[in-house]
């Protein structure tokens, strides 16, 4: 078998894969196709072909696995690294489970560690399937739906029409937003999403996945401050729910770059309880809300499982992650890889006031773990501490409790817990 970049003539056919695996209820006729972001690639497996064959003697009939990648530019723990993020994976169905994928996965793998880039994410359509090849979860994500009156205790003004005459207008206003204008929401966004996992968005990522999602035109609208600044932008569509004859203003990003930006957004849900009977917003807002609505009970809020990031390349995944500045460590870990032969052995770490060293050793580890796990820890998805509550850190034979206490308190020294939050699904 072959992995390749798709070929131009075998475009529909990868279409077509990806149509059946993903929205088979449409039929086996094309849709349009929808335009990706500059950053995406696709990747083929033929069956019956090598690196030598030339892409015109391939047939699309020999087609066994497909997927794409995108080259993304994240921040991990406060420095911007090319993160590859792993979608679009499927197989046609005649020839599913006959290890395609798995044979797909380890050559993308192997792909982006020839390029250098030390992590990949992905959002999993199962999570056992992922974990199996060594991907672990980031990080949790809330849904929050509640009527749209509610949010009058939270914007703090009036809602009633004879009174409004007797308040004072909010400084600033609303303003739409198209795509020509991605620029300034850009500036927005890398103001307020300063966590890890953030994606600096690339301008194609603005005009085919937030603009326009896969042939659906959100509406996006602004917040200008008094000054004309914009401080923060949101971008939702209304959806019909016919059996229930109701409709919810399905909030994609509200961000805001401070608590008044945030508060005027949620304003301007408010003000279409005219029009819709839920707002339904998908963030980190629904906790702290709850606190300051007037009727707590009245929102519903749903934690749900995130995306997922995988280390590509111990050695380089660990120079690149800088922890905290004057806090030395040094140990031996033991990594459990069953996918990526380069990573499974033991390593050792050490940083000082110049930087973190990493290379495989033959010194007895003190720790063994899994690539996952360390992926966690790295990306600041999980405590050693709790890893080792969970039962995903081993001590290995021969090791004392205090020396895997000891280099637990390391890692977590080295590698804190972070705010890690993925906003964007691909």
């Amino acid at each position: 078998m072959d992995y390749r970049p798709l070929p131009e003539a075998h475009d529909d056919a990868f279409r077509r894969t990806l149509q059946y695996a993903f929205s088979p209820e449409d039929g086996p006729d094309l849709d349009d196709p929808s335009e990706h972001p500059d950053t995406f690639s696709s990747r083929v497996v033929y069956a019956d072909a090598d690196a030598e064959t030339p892409d015109e003697e391939l047939a699309a009939a020999d087609i066994r696995a497909v997927c794409g990648w995108y080259d993304f530019s994240m921040l991990i723990r406060g420095e911007t690294r090319r993160v590859g993020g792993l979608s679009a994976v499927a197989s046609p169905p005649e020839t599913r489970r006959q290890g395609h994928i798995g044979w797909m996965l380890d050559r993308f793998l192997a792909e982006l560690r020839d390029e250098d880039i030390a992590f990949s994410a992905l959002w999993p359509f199962e999570y056992a399937f992922y974990d199996r090849f060594g991907w672990a979860t980031t990080n949790t994500y809330e849904r929050t739906t509640l009527p749209p009156g509610e949010l009058t205790s939270v914007v703090d003004d009036v809602d009633d029409a004879d009174d409004a005459a007797d308040t004072d207008a909010p400084e600033g206003r609303f303003r739409r937003i198209d795509a020509d204008a991605y620029e300034r929401v850009d500036a927005v966004h890398r103001e307020a999403a300063t966590e890890t996992l953030a994606l600096r968005r690339s301008e194609g990522w603005w005009r085919h996945r937030v603009f326009d999602l896969w042939g659906t035109e959100p509406y996006v609208y602004g917040w200008e401050n008094a000054d004309g600044d914009l401080r923060g932008y949101l971008v939702y569509t209304v959806e019909t729910d016919d059996a229930e004859e109701e409709k919810t203003m399905v909030v994609r990003e509200l961000v805001g770059v401070d608590a008044d930006a945030e508060r005027n957004l949620l304003r301007f849900c408010r003000d279409h309880d005219s029009q819709v009977d839920h707002v339904r917003v998908d963030g980190p807002l629904g906790e702290n809300l709850l606190f300051r609505l007037a009727d707590p009970r009245a929102a519903t809020v749903e934690r749900r499982p995130g995306p997922m990031v995988r280390v590509v390349d111990v050695e380089t995944a660990v120079r690149s992650v800088s922890p905290p500045e004057d806090v030395p460590g040094a140990g031996a870990l033991s990594i459990v890889d069953d996918r990526c032969a380069w990573n499974d052995g033991t390593f050792e770490l050490y940083a000082d006031e110049s930087g973190v060293a990493c290379e495989k050793t033959d010194a007895a580890p003190s720790l063994r773990l899994g690539i996952g796990a360390l992926s966690q820890v790295l990306v600041g998805a999980r405590s050693a501490r709790q890893l080792r509550e969970d039962g995903r850190l081993e001590r290995p034979d021969g090791v004392t409790s205090g020396a895997v206490s000891e280099a637990v308190a390391t890692l977590d020294a080295l590698y804190p817990p972070e705010n890690v939050y993925l906003r964007e699904f691909f």
